[in-house]
């Protein structure tokens, strides 16, 4: 995030206000921290229309809490990777529902493993779940690497999800390896 401080941020959130913008995400000083600032994060939240995001960089659903239970913000975006997984992912998004907090789960630099994970998950989400945000594909050898997403992956502004077991792709260790940086050769072995 940027890292503003709190007056700084409510002017900015006002300041956009008349722009109706989704959301301003990460508004806090101190963001990639293990801390949450949940009560710094309510002052914003409670000072503008404009809706406050957070949560890609919080670890654990014990770590939501606070900001869930004070309404500290209007949307989170935690990361199934940082969060401890797509069952964690999925109970803070139940347990956001249930609290009137909206959820558009972060997962850009997840990958295409990790996009897979966020389509099975966001399948199976409360109505509170908005949006998350993929990986275009890039670089191209991803798709070398994983089998079985679709190309494009969004279509008419949809994913549809799909019916193979698990996440529904498969890694290619063998075309991965030709990918692995100097020093990493020995990834895949066992």
């Amino acid at each position: 995030g940027p890292g503003w401080m709190v007056p700084d941020a409510i002017r900015l959130a006002k300041a956009l206000e008349p722009l109706n913008v989704m959301w301003l995400e990460d508004m806090i000083t101190g963001d990639y921290t293990p801390y949450v600032l949940a009560n710094l994060y309510r002052d914003i939240t409670t000072s503008t229309s404009t809706p406050i995001h957070t949560g890609e960089q919080i670890y654990l659903r014990q770590n939501f809490l606070e900001l869930i239970e004070q309404r500290a913000v209007d949307v989170i975006g935690p990361d199934p990777c940082d969060v401890g997984g797509i069952a964690e992912l999925k109970w803070v998004a139940e347990y956001a529902d249930l609290h009137g907090i909206l959820i558009a789960p972060h997962g850009i630099l997840d990958g295409l493993i990790g996009l897979a994970a966020l389509v099975q998950v966001a399948a199976t989400l409360p109505d509170n779940y908005i949006a998350f945000e993929y990986p275009t594909g890039e670089p191209a050898w991803w798709y070398d690497i994983v089998e079985g997403l679709p190309d494009p992956i969004v279509k008419d502004g949809f994913i549809e999800v799909w019916d193979r077991p698990g996440l529904g792709v498969t890694l290619n260790e063998e075309r991965a390896r030709q990918y692995l940086p100097e020093g990493d050769e020995d990834f895949f072995d066992d």
